[in-house]
């Protein structure tokens, strides 16, 4: 095996048991040495792969925000999926990712998210994403066709960025946990918003207009 193999084996290895961690604990409690100690490596061979608790906790939040990618996209090319069920898979997604992460470590990823203009790559208007989202819904009839595609992904832009602003989550008053207990009412008016007025209810269990 490759030296540059080798390295990369490492670096997934501490990222597998730093997400752990960091999923069951604050992260701010989370010591470099207790987890060089629970891989069996020394602290040393730790900070040449991550020079500071900060930079693997981003890399962290990155790796966890990689796999939600993956899987959405997973759904988007599932040809078995239709359009319905995509959504239907993503809420269940996003409930589970919520259920699954503790209110220190969800203040963590939104701080990030604030900060880090990497999350862009994801969840960004022009990333692969959406494209391939908006594509499957005006295909599938779920996209109103009197919505252009420079409104619908100005709009995506919207919703993305508004919570990016430290000043919007003061003036409700919002921390990450309360934002966590109105997601699903942020989904359902963010579907209905891209749907239009001519276009399908997020209901997945009502057709789009096209078919009615």
């Amino acid at each position: 095996m490759k030296r540059s193999e080798r390295k990369d084996m490492m670096r997934e290895r501490i990222l597998e048991a730093a997400a752990k961690m960091h999923l069951k604990a604050d992260p701010e409690e989370i010591k470099m040495r207790d987890l060089a100690q629970m891989i069996g490596i020394s602290s040393a061979t730790l900070y040449s792969y991550f020079s500071s608790k900060d930079e693997l906790s981003q890399a962290v939040v990155m790796r966890i925000l990689t796999k939600f990618h993956d899987t959405l996209m997973g759904y988007l090319n599932d040809p078995t999926l239709s359009f319905p069920e995509i959504l239907q898979q993503m809420q269940l997604l996003s409930q589970h990712a919520h259920r699954s992460v503790n209110a220190e470590m969800a203040e963590l990823i939104f701080q990030i998210f604030q900060d880090n203009n990497e999350f862009e790559l994801f969840f960004d208007s022009q990333s692969d994403f959406w494209q391939q989202f908006v594509a499957r819904g005006r295909k599938d009839g779920y996209i109103a066709d009197d919505l252009s595609d420079t409104a619908v992904f100005i709009y995506i832009d919207m919703f993305f960025q508004y919570f990016r602003n430290r000043q919007h989550m003061e003036k409700f008053n919002m921390t990450p946990q309360s934002l966590q207990k109105i997601d699903h009412e942020l989904d359902i008016m963010f579907y209905r918003g891209l749907f239009g007025s001519k276009g399908a209810c997020p209901d997945p269990n009502m057709k789009p207009n096209k078919y009615v």
